[in-house]
């Protein structure tokens, strides 16, 4: 999650069942959302236990659809009972809505991929977790600091959203006990082998002779950082690119209007370090293109990154290398104020010793099997697949914290020190079938598929 966070510590292999507070101690953002991500897993984990990875709540009135049933099928859309579900452990609750207007979707009726299929299709649920700031939530601020005051908490959101997934005519519909097995590898077929990421700081063997191994090796940044390395285009190496931030893309600023190149900014940053400037590669963000990044297609598009050309600090403009209407793909991101749209930056092609906005509207290419330096000494390496092409999902991102003490990045390591290559920290995407539907003549036939919480007991 994109959070200005000192680092995430949370990993359910240390066991760990509670963070204590002692007295007289620092205390640190990390560890409180170490308790608070220890006390979901905790909750999140029995629930799935005790009711499987997806369970519904069935109305007491037994006439009812209950939670997630789909109903109403004419077509062009189909109606979502109301209700409460579980996936995973994650509560999920649904007011009666349908197809095109669920809450989180933001479908577009005119773009082919989010229209219903002509053939039979899996009606499913994907559901995740999104950080909220008060740039997407104003209400969260607290107005009483004074305008432009101090940015406090944020919040993460449980996200549902519900898909279709088209299947072959002469397909064999699941079954309620089988689909959830047949709803995972199929969209596990589309997205392994998954993503390998390795961090290290620069070697000794590897820094230039001329400045001197004292000086070049290890983290050689001017303060602690926690460094987000993100897909930004998707699919195998040959065609992902990668982008990466220093304050793992927390940096945003509000966006009031938008004209041509010009983008009018609430703010230009509390400081010159939380800000834009001349040469900062920003993304254009809503709460249409956040929610519709979760993308269960590798291969789909995900819009330009810009570089800033010119500001104006006195009337909170920035000038960007080319018009955002332009872009098929966010030729409508930002300009509904209401969807809470926001620039942001990301860092590679700013500062020195880097790959200054290599790939640029595109993001950094990825290339695997060798070390690639972020900056002030920090490297990745994206690791190549032995037997098939490793997929990069879009979205998907891993940190590295780096630490002046050190001088180097807190990455897990073998025995002889070697960096272990990782999968990604997130973003975790979890799923439940809810109905398979197979349009004919007019007609339609309809499977429900969930299955009920009272199967369970």
């Amino acid at each position: 999650m994109h959070g200005d966070f000192s680092r995430v510590l949370f990993d359910p292999a240390r066991r760990f069942s509670a963070v204590l507070s002692q007295q007289g101690r620092v205390q640190l953002d990390a560890e409180i959302n170490e308790q608070t991500a220890i006390l979901l897993h905790y909750v999140r984990t029995l629930a799935t236990d005790l009711l499987g990875p997806a369970a519904y709540i069935p109305d007491p009135d037994g006439d009812a659809l209950g939670g997630f049933g789909v109903d109403g099928f004419d077509g062009d859309t189909f109606s979502v009972a109301p209700g409460r579900m579980y996936v995973d452990g994650i509560l999920c609750e649904c007011d009666r809505t349908d197809y095109w207007d669920q809450p989180d979707a933001h479908l577009d009726p005119e773009e082919e991929d989010d229209q219903l299929p002509s053939g039979p299709f899996l009606v499913y649920l994907r559901v995740w977790e999104r950080l909220i700031t008060a740039v997407e939530a104003p209400w969260i601020r607290e107005v009483a600091l004074g305008p432009g005051g101090p940015d406090t908490t944020a919040r993460t959101r449980v996200v549902w959203q519900v898909c279709r997934l088209p299947l072959e005519r002469d397909s064999f519909p699941p079954d309620m006990h089988s689909a959830a097995g047949f709803l995972r590898e199929r969209i596990r077929a589309d997205f392994e082998p998954r993503a390998l990421l390795a961090a290290r700081t620069q070697r000794p063997d590897e820094a230039p002779e001329a400045d001197g191994a004292s000086s070049s090796v290890g983290y050689r940044g001017p303060e602690n950082q926690l460094y987000r390395v993100e897909v930004h285009r998707g699919g195998t190496a040959d065609r992902a690119t990668f982008k990466w931030s220093r304050e793992n893309g927390s940096v945003v600023l509000p966006v009031r209007g938008i004209s041509g190149v010009e983008v009018e900014l609430e703010t230009l940053g509390r400081d010159d370090k939380l800000g834009v400037d001349v040469g900062d590669v920003v993304e254009l963000v809503d709460d249409a293109k956040a929610c519709r990044g979760a993308s269960d297609r590798p291969d789909t598009d995900c819009g330009r990154l810009y570089r800033v050309c010119s500001v104006d600090y006195a009337g909170y403009r920035v000038e960007l290398d080319a018009d955002p209407a332009d872009d098929p793909c966010q030729s409508r991101t930002g300009r509904r104020r209401g969807l809470h749209p926001f620039l942001r930056r990301w860092d590679q092609g700013s500062g020195d010793g880097n790959d200054a906005y290599e790939g640029g509207q595109s993001g950094v290419p990825v290339e695997e099997g060798r070390w690639l330096t972020l900056e002030d000494g920090v490297q990745i390496r994206f690791s190549p697949g032995r037997d098939w092409p490793r997929v990069y999902r879009r979205g998907d991102y891993w940190l590295v914290p780096a630490r002046v003490l050190t001088g180097d990045v807190e990455w897990p390591r073998d025995r002889e020190g070697e960096p272990l290559r990782r999968r990604p920290h997130g973003v975790a995407y979890h799923y439940a079938p809810l109905a398979y539907v197979d349009p004919h003549d007019g007609d339609f036939r309809l499977v429900d598929l969930r299955v009920p919480l009272r199967q369970r007991r």
